[in-house]
């Protein structure tokens, strides 16, 4: 893939609806789809994002304050769906997760009133997470263009096959988890899958819990960051996530590169669909990527530190090594302590608090 054509998906995060249309256009040749909260109800959103809003462990949850933000950007989304409409593709995440489905009636209500949304805003896709919406709302419309969330957990071709069979699914995102094992991500582009992969965000490499802390947070349950970090300070450098000058080892075989954000406020997707595109490295880590592995640094570190950890910093080796030699090898420990100060190591090792 030549570099300047190189194709992204970025968020929508509720900001103002023209300002962020006029930023979509000066970038449009790169830009595949933006992904947007869908405007479901002002009450209720259908991701992540209501995080924003509620606060640390749900302190805030159905304020008037909080409720008026929320109803602030749902109302964003709408008039950024309408104002966008026919200028660039608009494919809406849906995670169903978050809903109880008390019977069968429930969950198909629950793909009939997507449908009627999609229809209403004259959609050109969603991204799903969960296989039985996915396979109700491809036969309410087999039009709508269907993405799988990374949340899906897509790992093999046998479950790559069925989706599509079954659902329509037209691009995959794997889970955040392979994102570093790029064999894995051949394997599913040379078998005729087309892979839309998260570049700016992921999980500690290897982090054993993974897998449950997204169910928790599907849940609202505070899920904590206690696995965040496991191995010392050199964690910070082992978020698996895709840096800029490393795309052209991916240009074989990931299709668009989607770029993490719809919490993020101001510009911040735009920032950082410029530094891919720049393949810029001089910005500090912690400003253009997000993990657990940054959102817990973040806690401890002060930030005039941090700043100085930019992106050519991060080792390359960690680009194939999958990080299975740590304690042997050691290098993105003895680079992180050459910038963060001793009396925070510590802070950086796992440890098990009962009481």
């Amino acid at each position: 893939m030549d570099p300047k054509n190189r194709k992204y998906s970025i968020p929508y995060n509720g900001t103002m609806p023209e300002w962020f249309m006029m930023e979509v256009e000066k970038r449009i040749k790169n830009i595949d789809h933006v992904y947007c909260e869908l405007p479901f109800n002002e009450k209720e959103m259908l991701s992540h994002v209501r995080f924003t809003f509620d606060g640390k462990d749900g302190a805030n949850t159905n304020t008037p304050d909080a409720n008026q933000r929320r109803a602030q950007y749902i109302r964003n989304c709408y008039d950024f769906l309408r104002l966008s409409k026919g200028k660039v593709r608009r494919i809406c995440p849906v995670n169903a997760m978050y809903y109880k489905f008390d019977n069968d009636d429930d969950l198909k209500n629950f793909a009939i009133a997507l449908a009627r949304v999609a229809r209403h805003h004259e959609l050109e896709g969603m991204i799903l997470s969960d296989y039985r919406i996915a396979v109700l709302l491809h036969a309410l419309m087999p039009e709508l263009e269907l993405h799988t969330s990374c949340n899906a957990y897509q790992w093999n071709l046998r479950q790559m096959s069925i989706w599509q069979e079954k659902c329509g699914i037209k691009t995959f995102n794997p889970p955040r988890e392979i994102m570093r094992t790029p064999p894995k991500l051949k394997e599913m582009h040379d078998a005729g899958f087309k892979l839309k992969c998260l570049i700016n965000e992921g999980c500690l490499m290897g982090c054993p819990n993974s897998f449950y802390h997204n169910m928790s947070v599907s849940l609202r349950c505070y899920a904590g960051m206690l696995s965040c970090c496991q191995s010392g300070v050199g964690d910070i450098f082992r978020g698996n996530w895709i840096l800029p000058r490393w795309q052209k080892y991916y240009d074989e075989y990931v299709d668009i590169y989607k770029i993490s954000g719809r919490n993020e406020p101001g510009d911040y997707a735009f920032r950082t669909i410029d530094a891919y595109l720049e393949e810029n490295n001089d910005k500090p880590l912690t400003e253009v990527m997000l993990s657990g592995t940054i959102m817990f640094t973040k806690r401890i570190v002060p930030e005039e530190i941090l700043r100085k950890i930019t992106l050519d910093k991060v080792p390359d080796k960690l680009l194939t090594c999958e990080c299975k030699e740590c304690n042997q090898c050691k290098l993105c420990e003895n680079l992180a302590k050459q910038y963060i100060p001793e009396k925070y190591w510590e802070s950086f090792n796992f440890k098990v608090k009962v009481v």
